[in-house]
């Protein structure tokens, strides 16, 4: 991120799908004046981290729980950057209340018809973060 920063002299806008966006939102809390905006997609950063269909093979794969991740933060909090939750009742992986998200926690959410695979590739989901990149 701060390479990027560096060499284009401009804010980025940071995307993440899935856990990835749970990566972007903890950047973006320690580097906001490097940042734009960021776009989660399927990002399970509200409510209950075992509200989701994977929790178990996260902690098979990590080796730590689900609750308990190997860094400092908290999820449901909001970096201090324009934030957009995708999200979709038809995910299947992730909880559509945990990547929604709650008032405070976001600054807007924008429900999707896709399935959690289906936030890398739809083209109703590409639309959507055009649209967003465009507003910057």
């Amino acid at each position: 991120l701060v390479e990027i920063h560096e060499r284009y002299g401009r804010e980025v806008v940071l995307i993440g799908w899935s856990l990835g966006g749970l990566f972007a939102r903890e950047l973006a809390k320690r580097h906001p004046d490097r940042v734009a905006k960021v776009i989660t997609m399927g990002s399970p950063f509200s409510g209950n981290p075992r509200a989701n269909n994977a929790w178990r093979i996260y902690q098979f794969i990590t080796g730590h729980k689900v609750d308990q991740p190997p860094i400092d933060g908290d999820t449901k909090e909001k970096p201090p950057v324009p934030t957009v939750a995708f999200w979709s009742a038809r995910d299947g992986i992730v909880s559509a209340r945990s990547s929604c998200g709650k008032e405070g926690e976001r600054d807007r959410a924008v429900a999707l018809r896709c399935n959690h695979i289906g936030f890398s590739y739809s083209p109703i989901c590409i639309v959507e973060i055009i649209k967003e990149l465009e507003k910057i």
